[in-house]
């Protein structure tokens, strides 16, 4: 089993909290495409002849490539790496591009997942943050989908935002799960350091929500989508039963993926590789057939605490039975502070972390990290 990513980095605009590589430069999309395919042919062999069980076309937006482009990726991935195990193909889309004719040519293309940025159903919070649609278009986007055929809609919230009250953020979900989606992903905001926002906070132009309010609000948003039948599979990520996201799943529990286009990142179970996050540099290594990337090479002491960290967004946790026994006494060893204060629990051999400490699991996951000798 293996994924591919395929990182789509056009915008109309920028919106100002996005610390993902993008850029506005849409004139270069054909070259572009013809890029990632000419990528796809050069690292044929990165995922070892594993089948592809799914395909992600991330950004960025990829709802500003034509339907045709989106086809000639998705052609050229079946060409050299085979989907007759295709299992997920998603495309992540803005509510504003999103028109019947459009996600009809996406269903013909076996699309049969759209994850949509909604962030908020709140119209003044929408333009502070630089999106283009409003709250209106998101809610018509998902019924669009819906009439087309898409049986698996994802939409992405936001909470933690300056001015967004307990009340706005009530209602974002509220509207989320009367809309009958299928996934919610919800993220605090972070302040990303090549992001406009980055700027206007240390420009004091705002402030940042306390720790406390957020905390408050993670809280509130767990209780809310479990009322409404949702499944709280990952730190940030809930699910009607059966729908979690297979690709991003892909991402915590090691298996591997191919990564292609500026800025994408690959996993093949020893190494980490990541493309440069810039257009021309991107497209120029590619036409000149020596991809550009950096590469990291896994230690033992990586791979253990990858799995640690990774393991531990989860709802499942940890299974302890996958590690050596010298590996699994350590760990417990380090763990008993936390599990006596109720940080951690420990339940079937495995490890988790319950969900009223998820918003302080980087601190808790930190813990229990090895370091080189």
């Amino acid at each position: 089993m293996a994924g591919i990513y395929v990182h789509i980095p056009f915008c109309a605009r920028r919106c100002i909290y996005c610390g993902f590589y993008s850029t506005v430069r849409e004139s270069e999309a054909a070259r572009y495409v013809n890029a990632l395919c000419r990528e796809l042919e050069l690292r044929r062999d990165y995922l070892n002849g594993a089948s592809v069980t799914t395909l992600y076309f991330g950004g960025g937006t990829p709802s500003r490539l034509t339907p045709d482009r989106i086809e000639q990726v998705i052609d050229c991935v079946r060409t050299v790496f085979g989907l007759s195990s295709l299992i997920e193909l998603t495309v992540e889309c803005n509510p504003d591009d999103i028109t019947s004719d459009y996600i009809a040519a996406l269903r013909q293309l076996g699309v049969n997942r759209i994850s949509m940025g909604v962030q908020t159903f709140n119209d003044d919070l929408l333009r502070f943050l630089g999106r283009r649609h409003t709250s209106r278009q998101a809610v018509d986007a998902v019924g669009i989908c819906r009439q087309c055929g898409i049986q698996n809609i994802s939409i992405d919230l936001m909470y933690g935002l300056p001015g967004q009250t307990t009340r706005i953020q009530q209602n974002d979900l509220l509207t989320a799960a009367d809309l009958q989606v299928q996934h919610i992903s919800s993220y605090c905001l972070s302040f990303e350091e090549n992001s406009t926002l980055y700027s206007m906070r240390l420009d004091n132009r705002i402030s940042p929500v306390d720790d406390d309010t957020c905390a408050a609000m993670y809280d509130s948003m767990c209780c809310h989508l479990r009322n409404a039948g949702f499944e709280h599979y990952e730190i940030s990520n809930f699910c009607r039963p059966g729908f979690h996201s297979r690709h991003n799943s892909s991402y915590w529990d090691g298996t591997p993926y191919l990564g292609v286009g500026a800025g994408a990142h690959s996993y093949n179970g020893q190494t980490r590789q990541w493309n440069p996050n810039n257009l021309d540099a991107y497209m120029t290594a590619i036409e000149q057939e020596t991809p550009a990337f950096q590469i990291e090479r896994l230690t033992p002491t990586d791979l253990y605490n990858e799995k640690i960290m990774l393991s531990l967004r989860t709802a499942h946790g940890l299974d302890l039975q996958i590690l050596s026994a010298s590996d699994r006494l350590s760990l417990l060893e380090s763990a008993q502070s936390l599990l006596l204060n109720g940080n951690l629990l420990l339940a079937d051999n495995h490890l988790s972390i319950p969900e009223s400490r998820m918003f302080i699991s980087d601190s808790i996951i930190s813990t229990l990290f090895k370091t080189d000798a």
